[in-house]
């Protein structure tokens, strides 16, 4: 039998509550903040609680299980829910307050977060200034997303002109579907946490008739993947200045020949990985905006 929504939501909030309240007892815990928000519109899709716990500095042995990964996981039990948990040193979490860790979490158009337990003032303050929505991160949103969209249609345009399968070719589009829907969201200056691809198609549905729902009504054929790619590529060109706006300024200011390794070095503090930011280069190259050259460097200095 299906659970009620009301029934399911009351079910989970009780749980978060008998959580936090073990929690209070623990001098180890500073913090928790539930990540996602227990609401009608999201609880229908939850099968447990995704949380930060926040804890003095060296308190957490690391298994091996952890790995190498810096992150520790933790799942536990709370009358009957999964708890999904991050265990997170307080000086880490400094850290991805400030943006210098890779889960820096500021601007987030995905999941909402809520402090639900705090013995630390500082912790709160922090918390208060990273979940504001910045421009800088907002910038930083942009740039990740269309380097998704663009790696989607070059590897799109590859895969017509070298194998002419129109089903892989759909399953790219369909990937740079997702990161324009992402880019969009952002544009719009929303934090939204339920399907990206819905809101986006709320926000552009005439873009999005072309690059998604036309693709997913039957069967792939040219002249739908044609207009699709046509779409997208059209769409990367005209908002190429301001979302890859990270990487031109950077390198305005160096006013010389830089290396990608130097300039993947120096968005390593945000979530723009390595391939995303010479995903990004080789479009700005190709479009005539930067000028890719070859030089001797030292793998190490």
């Amino acid at each position: 039998m299906v659970e009620k929504i009301p029934d399911k939501k009351k079910r989970f909030e009780e749980s978060v509550k008998l959580f936090v309240e073990r929690l209070a007892e623990d001098r180890c815990i500073l913090a928790a903040v539930l990540v996602g928000s227990i609401t009608d519109e999201t609880i229908w899709r939850k099968e447990g609680m995704h949380l930060w716990v926040i804890e003095i500095d060296g308190v957490s042995k690391r298994l091996k299980a952890d790995g190498n990964d810096e992150r520790i996981f933790r799942i536990l039990v709370e009358d009957d829910i999964n708890l999904f948990c991050e265990v997170i040193p307080r000086s880490r979490f400094k850290m991805m307050v400030e943006g210098s860790s890779r889960t820096a979490f500021s601007c987030n158009y995905f999941a909402k977060r809520q402090l639900i337990h705090c013995d630390d003032p500082s912790i709160e303050k922090w918390f208060e200034t990273a979940n504001k929505f910045a421009t800088k991160d907002q910038e930083k949103e942009l740039l990740t997303s269309s380097g998704w969209a663009i790696h989607a249609a070059k590897h799109c345009r590859n895969i017509l002109d070298y194998k002419n399968d129109l089903q892989r070719a759909r399953e790219c589009l369909l990937w740079g579907a997702h990161g324009i829907a992402a880019i969009e969201i952002v544009r719009a200056g929303e934090v939204y946490e339920l399907y990206s691809l819905h809101r986006a198609i709320e926000i552009k549905p005439e873009l999005f008739q072309a690059i998604y729902l036309d693709l997913i009504a039957g069967k792939p054929t040219k002249k739908k993947i044609g207009a699709a790619l046509e779409a997208i590529e059209l769409y990367l060109e005209e908002h190429a200045t301001a979302h890859l706006k990270p990487i031109l300024k950077y390198l305005q200011k160096q006013k010389r020949l830089v290396p990608m390794s130097e300039i993947s070095e120096h968005f390593a503090y945000s979530q723009i990985y390595p391939w995303h930011i010479e995903t990004s280069c080789e479009w700005l190259s190709d479009h005539g905006l930067v000028e890719k050259l070859s030089a001797p460097f030292k793998l190490q200095s």
